[in-house]
Protein backbone atom coordinates (compact mmCIF):
# COMPACT_ATOMS: atom_id res chain seq x y z
CA UNK A 1 0.00 0.00 0.00
CA UNK A 2 1.23 3.60 -1.38
CA UNK A 3 0.35 5.09 2.47
CA UNK A 4 1.31 8.92 1.32
CA UNK A 5 -0.67 8.43 -2.01
CA UNK A 6 -4.08 6.72 -0.67
CA UNK A 7 -4.36 9.14 2.60
CA UNK A 8 -3.54 12.12 0.11
CA UNK A 9 -7.19 11.18 -1.38
CA UNK A 10 -8.66 11.27 1.37
CA UNK A 11 -7.16 14.14 3.28
CA UNK A 12 -9.55 16.89 2.17
CA UNK A 13 -12.41 15.02 3.39
CA UNK A 14 -10.73 14.46 6.69
CA UNK A 15 -10.39 18.17 6.80
CA UNK A 16 -14.27 18.29 5.98
CA UNK A 17 -15.23 15.79 8.72
CA UNK A 18 -12.76 18.02 11.10
CA UNK A 19 -15.05 21.22 10.41
CA UNK A 20 -18.43 19.98 10.98
CA UNK A 21 -17.50 18.03 13.97
CA UNK A 22 -15.90 21.33 15.73
CA UNK A 23 -18.90 23.63 14.42
CA UNK A 24 -21.36 21.14 16.26
CA UNK A 25 -19.16 20.44 19.51
CA UNK A 26 -20.45 17.96 22.15
CA UNK A 27 -20.01 17.47 25.51
CA UNK A 28 -18.55 14.20 27.44
CA UNK A 29 -21.33 11.58 27.31
CA UNK A 30 -23.42 14.05 24.86
CA UNK A 31 -21.48 13.12 21.52
CA UNK A 32 -24.55 11.85 19.94
CA UNK A 33 -24.39 13.91 16.76
CA UNK A 34 -20.99 13.07 16.73
CA UNK A 35 -21.71 9.16 17.16
CA UNK A 36 -24.05 9.52 14.22
CA UNK A 37 -21.50 10.70 11.49
CA UNK A 38 -19.19 8.41 12.74
CA UNK A 39 -21.40 5.58 12.54
CA UNK A 40 -22.93 6.69 8.92
CA UNK A 41 -18.97 7.15 7.87
CA UNK A 42 -18.76 3.16 9.05
CA UNK A 43 -21.00 2.30 7.63
CA UNK A 44 -20.54 3.39 4.25
CA UNK A 45 -17.07 1.71 4.10
CA UNK A 46 -18.28 -1.48 4.73
CA UNK A 47 -16.99 -1.33 8.36
CA UNK A 48 -18.63 -3.27 10.86
CA UNK A 49 -20.06 -0.81 13.92
CA UNK A 50 -21.22 -2.03 17.11
CA UNK A 51 -23.10 0.59 19.48
CA UNK A 52 -23.44 0.68 23.16
CA UNK A 53 -26.78 0.60 25.40
CA UNK A 54 -26.31 4.17 27.47
CA UNK A 55 -23.13 5.06 25.82
CA UNK A 56 -22.62 7.03 22.75
CA UNK A 57 -19.26 4.88 21.96
CA UNK A 58 -18.42 3.77 18.85
CA UNK A 59 -16.74 0.40 17.73
CA UNK A 60 -15.78 -0.33 14.30
CA UNK A 61 -14.38 -3.72 13.05
CA UNK A 62 -12.41 -3.59 9.88
CA UNK A 63 -11.65 -7.13 8.76
CA UNK A 64 -8.26 -7.27 6.69
CA UNK A 65 -7.39 -9.43 3.49
CA UNK A 66 -4.47 -10.85 4.73
CA UNK A 67 -3.80 -12.66 8.07
CA UNK A 68 -1.93 -10.72 11.30
CA UNK A 69 -2.86 -8.83 14.14
CA UNK A 70 -6.07 -7.08 15.87
CA UNK A 71 -5.10 -3.72 15.88
CA UNK A 72 -7.18 -1.51 17.60
CA UNK A 73 -7.00 2.54 17.18
CA UNK A 74 -8.69 5.04 19.96
CA UNK A 75 -10.36 8.45 19.16
CA UNK A 76 -11.53 10.85 21.36
CA UNK A 77 -14.65 12.75 20.79
CA UNK A 78 -16.09 14.84 23.47
CA UNK A 79 -15.32 18.94 23.80
CA UNK A 80 -15.32 21.13 26.29
CA UNK A 81 -17.40 23.63 28.41
CA UNK A 82 -15.66 26.73 27.07
CA UNK A 83 -16.66 29.58 25.14
CA UNK A 84 -14.66 30.00 22.06
CA UNK A 85 -12.55 33.02 21.42
CA UNK A 86 -11.14 32.02 17.79
CA UNK A 87 -12.23 33.55 14.09
CA UNK A 88 -11.71 30.44 12.65
CA UNK A 89 -14.75 30.01 9.75
CA UNK A 90 -16.01 26.79 11.26
CA UNK A 91 -15.69 27.87 14.84
CA UNK A 92 -18.39 26.37 17.46
CA UNK A 93 -22.05 27.37 16.49
CA UNK A 94 -22.56 25.57 20.47
CA UNK A 95 -22.85 28.68 22.81
CA UNK A 96 -20.10 27.98 26.32
CA UNK A 97 -19.03 24.66 24.02
CA UNK A 98 -15.56 24.07 22.41
CA UNK A 99 -13.52 21.64 21.00
CA UNK A 100 -10.54 23.14 23.16
CA UNK A 101 -8.37 20.03 23.45
CA UNK A 102 -8.72 18.82 19.44
CA UNK A 103 -11.09 15.84 19.66
CA UNK A 104 -12.52 17.15 17.13
CA UNK A 105 -8.88 16.45 15.26
CA UNK A 106 -8.85 12.88 16.75
CA UNK A 107 -11.87 11.79 15.31
CA UNK A 108 -11.70 13.48 11.81
CA UNK A 109 -8.03 11.38 11.82
CA UNK A 110 -9.95 8.17 12.66
CA UNK A 111 -12.14 8.57 10.56
CA UNK A 112 -10.02 9.19 7.76
CA UNK A 113 -7.88 5.79 8.86
CA UNK A 114 -10.77 4.33 9.12
CA UNK A 115 -11.85 5.11 5.03
CA UNK A 116 -8.10 4.29 3.76
CA UNK A 117 -8.05 0.82 5.34
CA UNK A 118 -11.59 -0.09 4.10
CA UNK A 119 -10.96 0.88 0.48
CA UNK A 120 -7.64 -1.24 0.50
CA UNK A 121 -8.76 -3.70 2.75
CA UNK A 122 -6.95 -6.45 0.46
CA UNK A 123 -3.99 -5.55 1.03
CA UNK A 124 -4.56 -4.94 5.45
CA UNK A 125 -3.47 -7.20 7.40
CA UNK A 126 -5.31 -8.94 10.60
CA UNK A 127 -8.62 -7.26 11.99
CA UNK A 128 -8.47 -3.61 12.96
CA UNK A 129 -11.01 -1.92 15.62
CA UNK A 130 -11.26 1.33 15.40
CA UNK A 131 -12.48 2.58 19.02
CA UNK A 132 -14.54 6.22 19.28
CA UNK A 133 -14.37 7.27 22.82
CA UNK A 134 -16.88 9.57 24.64
CA UNK A 135 -16.00 11.43 27.89
CA UNK A 136 -12.06 11.75 27.88
CA UNK A 137 -12.71 14.78 29.78
CA UNK A 138 -14.84 13.75 32.75
CA UNK A 139 -13.94 11.28 34.95
CA UNK A 140 -13.85 8.40 35.41
CA UNK A 141 -13.17 8.64 31.98
CA UNK A 142 -15.14 7.05 28.68
CA UNK A 143 -11.86 4.63 28.35
CA UNK A 144 -12.95 2.45 31.36
CA UNK A 145 -16.67 2.08 30.44
CA UNK A 146 -15.31 0.87 26.81
CA UNK A 147 -12.82 -1.81 28.72
CA UNK A 148 -15.23 -2.50 30.34
CA UNK A 149 -17.83 -3.34 27.28
CA UNK A 150 -15.52 -5.70 25.98
CA UNK A 151 -14.18 -3.19 22.77
CA UNK A 152 -10.83 -5.14 23.43
CA UNK A 153 -11.88 -8.78 23.14
CA UNK A 154 -13.90 -10.62 20.79
CA UNK A 155 -11.57 -10.88 18.60
CA UNK A 156 -9.03 -10.15 21.44
CA UNK A 157 -6.58 -6.80 20.47
CA UNK A 158 -3.17 -7.62 20.72
CA UNK A 159 -2.02 -3.68 20.20
CA UNK A 160 -3.65 -0.37 21.18
CA UNK A 161 -2.76 3.04 19.83
CA UNK A 162 -3.91 6.47 20.08
CA UNK A 163 -2.87 10.38 19.40
CA UNK A 164 -3.10 13.73 20.78
CA UNK A 165 -2.70 16.76 18.72
CA UNK A 166 -0.37 19.41 20.12
CA UNK A 167 0.30 22.97 18.89
CA UNK A 168 3.56 22.54 20.49
CA UNK A 169 5.01 20.64 17.31
CA UNK A 170 4.87 21.88 13.97
CA UNK A 171 2.13 19.66 11.44
CA UNK A 172 4.17 17.04 9.74
CA UNK A 173 6.07 16.02 12.93
CA UNK A 174 5.44 13.30 15.86
CA UNK A 175 6.56 13.21 19.85
CA UNK A 176 6.72 9.79 21.70
CA UNK A 177 7.88 8.91 25.65
CA UNK A 178 9.19 5.23 25.91
CA UNK A 179 8.23 4.78 29.49
CA UNK A 180 5.02 6.98 31.31
CA UNK A 181 3.81 9.62 29.52
CA UNK A 182 1.25 10.65 31.51
CA UNK A 183 0.47 10.64 35.87
CA UNK A 184 -1.98 9.47 37.81
CA UNK A 185 -4.57 11.89 38.37
CA UNK A 186 -6.34 11.69 41.51
CA UNK A 187 -8.02 14.24 44.16
CA UNK A 188 -9.18 15.20 47.45
CA UNK A 189 -10.59 17.51 49.35
CA UNK A 190 -10.30 18.32 52.84
CA UNK A 191 -12.45 19.96 55.49
CA UNK A 192 -11.16 21.95 58.63
CA UNK A 193 -13.94 21.62 61.63
CA UNK A 194 -13.19 23.71 64.29
CA UNK A 195 -15.20 25.81 66.33
CA UNK A 196 -16.74 29.31 65.43
CA UNK A 197 -16.67 32.97 67.47
CA UNK A 198 -16.46 36.47 67.86
CA UNK A 199 -13.43 37.45 65.99
CA UNK A 200 -12.51 40.23 68.88
CA UNK A 201 -12.17 36.60 71.19
CA UNK A 202 -10.17 34.13 69.31
CA UNK A 203 -9.26 32.33 72.13
CA UNK A 204 -13.00 31.13 72.65
CA UNK A 205 -13.00 29.19 69.50
CA UNK A 206 -10.70 27.27 66.76
CA UNK A 207 -9.86 28.72 64.02
CA UNK A 208 -10.22 27.02 60.89
CA UNK A 209 -8.39 29.31 58.74
CA UNK A 210 -5.29 29.50 60.89
CA UNK A 211 -5.67 25.55 61.17
CA UNK A 212 -5.50 25.07 57.15
CA UNK A 213 -2.81 27.47 57.20
CA UNK A 214 -0.86 24.64 58.82
CA UNK A 215 -2.48 21.97 56.76
CA UNK A 216 -1.42 23.97 53.43
CA UNK A 217 2.54 24.28 54.57
CA UNK A 218 2.57 20.87 55.57
CA UNK A 219 0.68 19.11 52.02
CA UNK A 220 3.84 21.19 50.06
CA UNK A 221 6.50 19.16 52.16
CA UNK A 222 5.21 15.59 50.76
CA UNK A 223 6.60 16.32 47.61
CA UNK A 224 9.90 17.92 48.98
CA UNK A 225 10.76 16.15 51.62
CA UNK A 226 8.73 12.80 50.81
CA UNK A 227 9.45 11.81 47.48
CA UNK A 228 12.54 11.10 45.99
CA UNK A 229 14.18 13.48 44.08
CA UNK A 230 14.35 11.95 40.64
CA UNK A 231 10.75 10.27 40.89
CA UNK A 232 7.72 13.22 40.18
CA UNK A 233 5.01 14.19 41.91
CA UNK A 234 2.71 17.44 42.21
CA UNK A 235 0.23 18.36 45.07
CA UNK A 236 -1.84 21.63 43.59
CA UNK A 237 -3.93 23.08 46.14
CA UNK A 238 -6.08 24.73 43.43
CA UNK A 239 -8.70 25.85 46.25
CA UNK A 240 -9.16 27.37 49.53
CA UNK A 241 -12.78 28.81 50.66
CA UNK A 242 -13.65 29.82 54.06
CA UNK A 243 -15.57 32.32 56.68
CA UNK A 244 -17.92 34.71 55.90
CA UNK A 245 -17.24 38.04 57.26
CA UNK A 246 -14.26 39.87 58.52
CA UNK A 247 -15.31 39.68 62.56
CA UNK A 248 -15.96 35.78 62.87
CA UNK A 249 -13.73 32.81 63.81
CA UNK A 250 -14.11 30.58 60.63
CA UNK A 251 -15.72 26.99 61.82
CA UNK A 252 -14.93 24.96 58.95
CA UNK A 253 -12.64 25.39 55.80
CA UNK A 254 -12.26 23.32 52.88
CA UNK A 255 -9.48 22.92 50.49
CA UNK A 256 -9.64 20.58 47.11
CA UNK A 257 -6.37 19.50 45.44
CA UNK A 258 -5.13 17.92 42.26
CA UNK A 259 -2.78 14.88 43.18
CA UNK A 260 0.04 14.00 40.26
CA UNK A 261 1.96 11.12 40.72
CA UNK A 262 3.25 8.47 38.08
CA UNK A 263 3.86 5.29 40.14
CA UNK A 264 1.83 3.42 41.99
CA UNK A 265 4.41 3.40 44.51
CA UNK A 266 4.02 7.27 44.86
CA UNK A 267 0.36 6.95 44.74
CA UNK A 268 -0.18 5.33 47.80
CA UNK A 269 2.31 6.98 49.71
CA UNK A 270 0.99 10.60 48.38
CA UNK A 271 -2.71 9.53 49.69
CA UNK A 272 -1.56 8.29 53.18
CA UNK A 273 0.24 11.60 53.70
CA UNK A 274 -2.36 13.31 52.69
CA UNK A 275 -4.41 12.15 55.37
CA UNK A 276 -2.11 11.86 58.28
CA UNK A 277 -0.74 15.65 57.97
CA UNK A 278 -4.32 16.74 57.83
CA UNK A 279 -5.61 14.36 60.29
CA UNK A 280 -3.03 14.93 62.53
CA UNK A 281 -2.37 19.19 62.08
CA UNK A 282 -6.31 19.61 63.00
CA UNK A 283 -6.08 17.37 66.06
CA UNK A 284 -2.67 19.71 67.51
CA UNK A 285 -5.12 22.22 66.94
CA UNK A 286 -8.00 21.12 68.60
CA UNK A 287 -9.82 20.42 65.58
CA UNK A 288 -11.09 17.58 63.25
CA UNK A 289 -10.39 16.69 59.32
CA UNK A 290 -12.28 15.11 57.18
CA UNK A 291 -10.35 13.82 53.94
CA UNK A 292 -12.45 12.55 50.94
CA UNK A 293 -9.17 11.45 48.81
CA UNK A 294 -10.50 10.15 45.27
CA UNK A 295 -8.32 7.82 42.55
CA UNK A 296 -8.62 9.63 38.87
CA UNK A 297 -7.36 8.36 35.87
CA UNK A 298 -4.32 5.81 36.43
CA UNK A 299 -0.51 6.91 34.63
CA UNK A 300 0.08 6.43 31.07
CA UNK A 301 2.44 3.71 30.28
CA UNK A 302 4.13 3.08 26.92
CA UNK A 303 5.24 -0.48 26.38
CA UNK A 304 8.87 -0.49 24.44
CA UNK A 305 7.26 -2.71 21.97
CA UNK A 306 4.26 -0.24 21.40
CA UNK A 307 6.79 2.46 21.09
CA UNK A 308 9.25 0.21 18.91
CA UNK A 309 5.85 -0.18 16.19
CA UNK A 310 5.10 3.92 16.65
CA UNK A 311 8.97 3.87 15.43
CA UNK A 312 9.10 1.72 12.40
CA UNK A 313 5.48 3.42 11.52
CA UNK A 314 6.94 7.02 11.31
CA UNK A 315 10.05 5.57 9.72
CA UNK A 316 7.46 4.59 6.90
CA UNK A 317 5.56 8.40 6.52
CA UNK A 318 8.12 11.09 8.22
CA UNK A 319 12.14 11.86 7.97
CA UNK A 320 13.76 11.10 10.94
CA UNK A 321 14.55 14.72 11.86
CA UNK A 322 10.63 15.06 11.90
CA UNK A 323 10.16 12.11 14.53
CA UNK A 324 10.92 13.07 18.34
CA UNK A 325 11.18 11.27 21.08
CA UNK A 326 10.54 13.31 24.61
CA UNK A 327 12.48 12.07 27.43
CA UNK A 328 10.20 13.04 30.72
CA UNK A 329 7.07 12.32 30.86
CA UNK A 330 4.20 15.34 31.63
CA UNK A 331 1.97 15.32 34.45
CA UNK A 332 -1.28 16.03 32.64
CA UNK A 333 -3.27 13.08 32.65
CA UNK A 334 -5.24 10.95 29.97
CA UNK A 335 -7.69 7.50 30.29
CA UNK A 336 -6.34 6.25 27.23
CA UNK A 337 -4.02 4.34 30.21
CA UNK A 338 -7.30 2.13 30.70
CA UNK A 339 -6.49 0.62 27.23
CA UNK A 340 -2.77 0.31 28.13
CA UNK A 341 -3.64 -1.36 31.02
CA UNK A 342 -5.17 -4.24 29.41
CA UNK A 343 -3.19 -4.28 25.75
CA UNK A 344 0.03 -3.57 24.66
CA UNK A 345 0.61 -0.38 22.68
CA UNK A 346 1.49 3.34 22.87
CA UNK A 347 -0.19 6.54 22.79
CA UNK A 348 2.13 9.86 20.87
CA UNK A 349 1.51 13.27 19.87
CA UNK A 350 0.54 14.91 16.84
CA UNK A 351 2.19 18.03 15.63
CA UNK A 352 -0.37 20.63 14.64
CA UNK A 353 0.73 23.85 15.67
CA UNK A 354 -0.95 27.17 13.48
CA UNK A 355 1.64 30.04 12.47
CA UNK A 356 1.79 32.64 15.01
CA UNK A 357 -0.30 31.22 17.49
CA UNK A 358 0.39 30.31 20.80
CA UNK A 359 -2.24 28.71 22.78
CA UNK A 360 -2.30 25.58 24.77
CA UNK A 361 -5.15 23.31 25.13
CA UNK A 362 -7.88 24.44 26.96
CA UNK A 363 -7.59 27.83 25.81
CA UNK A 364 -10.65 29.57 24.75
CA UNK A 365 -8.14 30.73 21.55
CA UNK A 366 -6.56 27.07 20.83
CA UNK A 367 -6.65 26.60 17.26
CA UNK A 368 -4.63 23.70 16.17
CA UNK A 369 -3.80 23.68 12.51
CA UNK A 370 -5.47 21.44 9.52
CA UNK A 371 -2.22 20.88 8.14
CA UNK A 372 -1.07 18.06 10.79
CA UNK A 373 -4.20 15.59 9.78
CA UNK A 374 -2.67 14.40 7.01
CA UNK A 375 0.34 12.99 8.66
CA UNK A 376 -2.13 11.68 11.73
CA UNK A 377 -3.60 9.33 9.10
CA UNK A 378 -0.75 8.28 7.80
CA UNK A 379 0.96 7.77 10.86
CA UNK A 380 -2.54 5.68 11.82
CA UNK A 381 -2.69 3.44 8.90
CA UNK A 382 1.11 2.95 9.03
CA UNK A 383 0.92 1.20 12.35
CA UNK A 384 -1.58 -0.62 11.80
CA UNK A 385 0.86 -2.23 9.08
CA UNK A 386 3.92 -2.27 11.34
CA UNK A 387 2.35 -4.23 14.32
CA UNK A 388 2.02 -6.71 11.40
CA UNK A 389 5.54 -6.63 10.23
Amino acid sequence: MEIKKVVAEVVNQVIEWRHQIHQNPELANEEHETAALVEKVLNDAGIEVTRFENSTAVLGILKGGKPGKTVALRADMDALPIQELTDVSYKSQKDGIMHACGHDIHTAVLLGTAKVLADNRENVPGIVKFLFQPAEEAPPGGAKFMVEDGVLKDPDADYVFGLHTTTNLEPGNIEIISGYSHANTDGCTIKIIGHGAHGAYPHKGIDAVHIAGHVIVGLHTIVSRGLDPLDSGVITIGSVHSGTVNNIIAETAEMKLTVRTLTEEAREKFKKRIIEVSEYTAKAHGAKAEVDYWYGYPSLLNSEEGVEIVNRAAKNVLKDENIHHRDKPGMGGEDFAYFLQEVTGAFFYLGSKTDGDDYPGHNPRFNPSDDGMQTGVEMMVSVVLAANE
